[in-house]
C-alpha cells in the first residue's frame, strides 16, 4: 500500500461529501420533511464507517482518521466476494461493526474489540459503492446501488445494510417505529428521488451545568453547557438556548447574575460576545439531534478542560477529544440534580459518541509561529519601563495539551520593587486574541510610552 496516503484521502473526501450531504430529521417531523414518493430506507448502523478498497488482490479499509486495517475475516469474505464477481478493483463505504445477540451494537464495541482476539467477529456493512473497475459509480436512485451492493458483496462477514422500500411518508414512519422505538436501532437512512440524503435519529438528552452565559435586553442569549469528569474537571461541550420561553430568559439571567465568576477561561458566543462564565449550580436536562467527535474532514473535536476554583473561579486545563453537539436544546431544569460527577457524568457523551483518540508519537510536537509583537518603552529619569506584547500560534492545538492561540504580556520597570510583572491569556480563536491584546494595549499605553522597533 504505497499509495496509502492517496486513501486515507478518499475516505476523509467521501466523509465530508456524504455528511454534507445528509439532512437530519427528527422522527415527529418526518411526514413534513421528507418529500418523494419512492423511497429506500435503509437501517443506521452504529459502527465505524470505512472505505474499503480492493486492488491489485489485496483487500483492506480505511477510516476518515487515516487508520488503515487490514487481516481481517471480514476483509478476507471482501476479497472472496471481489473475485467472484471478477472486479479488478473496487472502493466501497461501510460500517464496520461488533453483532450483538439480542442488542443493538454501538461503535464503542468496535472500539472495544479491535485490540483483542475479538475483533475476527467484527462484520462490514456495505452502504455505497464508489468505484467499480476503476470507474466512478453512478446510478439514478439509490435502490439500484443497493441491488449492486447485494449482487456483490452477500456472505456471512460481509453484507449490505438492511434495506426497505417505502411508497410514503407514513411507511416510512411505520419502518421508524418497528426499527428505532421497538428494536432499539440508532436511525434510519432515507433516500428518495431527490438528491437530499435523510438521517432519521431519535433525539438524546444529557444532564449539563450551565457554566457560563450571554445575555441582550431581552435576556438569555447563550447558555453554555458542561459535563464533570470523573477527575473533577469540567468538559465544555455545548452552547445555545433553544427551549426556553421568552418569559424564561430574563429571570435565568438575573440568576445567574448573582452567580457571576472570574475566569482564566474566556468564549465568545456567534455574535463574538464574550461568556459571563458562573458558578457551577444550575442542571439542566438538554437535548441534542446528534454528537460528533469529527469534522467532516477528520479533524478530532476538542473540547475544553476547566476546574472550578471558589477564591480563583475558573481555570483552563488545555482541552481534550470531545463532541460537538448538533441543535442542543433546554428540555427541564433539573431541580434534583447537582454538578456532581455522579449527575452530571462526561460518560453520557461518550456513550452515545465514543471520543476520537489523538495519537501523539515520539517526534517533536511542531514549533509555534509568532504571529504578532509590539514593544512599548518609556524613559522617566533614571527609570526604565518596557511593556511587550505577543501573540503566538502554538500549532499545537490537536493534541489536546494546548490551547491554539497565547497572548503573553510583560511589564518591566527598574524603579519597581517587583521588576517584571507577567500576565497570559489563551484562545481557540485568532480574532478573539487578537481582540485582547488590543484590549491589553489599550489599557496599558497611554501618554509617554513610544513604540520600540
Amino acid at each position: 500500500m504505497n499509495d496509502s496516503k492517496e486513501y486515507q484521502q478518499i475516505a476523509v473526501n467521501y466523509k465530508r461529501r456524504i455528511s454534507g450531504g445528509f439532512m437530519l430529521v427528527e422522527p415527529a417531523r418526518i411526514h413534513n420533511r421528507l418529500s418523494g414518493e419512492d423511497f429506500c430506507v435503509t437501517r443506521k448502523i452504529d459502527g465505524l464507517m470505512q472505505c474499503v478498497f480492493w486492488k491489485d488482490g489485496t483487500a483492506f479499509m480505511v477510516g476518515s482518521g487515516g487508520a488503515v486495517m487490514t487481516g481481517l475475516p471480514c476483509l478476507d469474505e471482501f476479497a472472496e466476494c471481489a473475485k467472484k464477481a471478477g472486479l479488478d478493483s473496487a472502493v466501497i463505504a461501510a460500517e464496520l461493526y461488533y453483532p450483538l445477540d439480542g442488542g443493538r451494537s454501538r461503535c464503542h464495541d468496535v472500539l472495544r474489540v479491535l485490540p483483542t482476539e475479538e475483533k475476527v467477529k467484527l462484520k462490514l456493512a456495505p452502504f455505497d459503492l464508489l468505484e467499480r473497475n476503476g470507474e466512478p459509480y453512478k446510478a439514478v436512485h439509490y435502490k439500484e446501488t443497493h441491488k449492486e451492493l447485494r449482487r456483490l458483496f452477500s456472505g456471512q462477514m460481509i453484507h449490505p445494510v438492511e434495506m426497505r422500500s417505502a411508497r410514503s411518508r407514513e411507511e416510512v414512519e411505520a419502518i421508524f417505529d418497528e426499527w428505532v422505538v421497538e428494536q432499539g436501532a440508532e436511525g434510519l437512512v432515507v433516500h428518495s428521488e431527490s438528491p437530499i440524503i435523510w438521517k432519521v435519529k431519535p433525539r438524546h438528552t444529557i444532564d449539563a451545568v450551565v457554566v457560563g452565559y450571554t445575555a441582550t435586553d431581552q435576556g438569555i442569549r447563550d447558555l453554555l453547557f458542561a459535563v464533570r469528569r470523573e477527575d473533577g474537571r469540567f468538559q465544555a461541550f455545548a452552547t445555545g438556548s433553544n427551549g426556553l420561553t421568552a418569559e424564561q430568559r430574563i429571570p435565568l439571567m438575573e440568576t445567574l447574575k448573582e452567580d457571576a465568576a472570574e475566569s482564566q477561561y474566556i468564549r465568545t458566543d456567534s455574535e463574538n460576545n464574550a461568556f459571563q462564565m458562573v458558578c457551577p449550580k444550575l442542571v439542566f436536562e438538554i437535548s441534542v439531534n446528534e454528537l460528533i467527535s469529527e469534522s467532516n474532514a477528520g479533524k478530532i473535536k476538542l473540547n475544553p478542560l476547566l476546574e472550578f476554583d471558589q477564591g480563583k473561579g475558573w481555570l483552563s486545563c488545555g482541552s481534550t477529544p470531545g463532541v460537538s453537539a448538533l441543535a442542543p436544546a433546554v428540555v427541564r431544569l433539573r431541580e434534583d440534580k447537582t454538578p456532581v460527577y455522579e449527575d452530571i457524568r462526561v460518560s453520557q457523551l461518550s456513550d452515545i459518541c465514543p471520543f476520537a483518540e489523538k495519537k501523539v508519537g515520539d517526534g517533536p510536537l511542531p514549533a509555534s509561529t509568532l504571529l504578532d509583537r509590539k514593544v512599548f518603552r518609556k524613559i522617566s529619569g533614571e527609570k526604565v519601563m518596557i511593556q511587550k506584547f505577543l501573540i503566538w500560534k502554538t500549532n499545537k492545538e490537536q493534541s489536546g495539551k494546548f490551547p491554539a492561540y497565547v497572548f503573553y504580556y510583560t511589564d518591566y520597570s527598574s524603579g519597581r520593587k517587583e521588576f517584571l510583572k507577567r500576565d497570559l491569556r489563551i484562545s481557540e480563536s485568532e480574532q478573539q486574541i487578537r481582540t485582547i491584546m488590543e484590549d491589553f494595549i489599550s489599557s496599558n499605553i497611554k501618554k509617554g510610552w513610544q513604540e520600540a522597533i
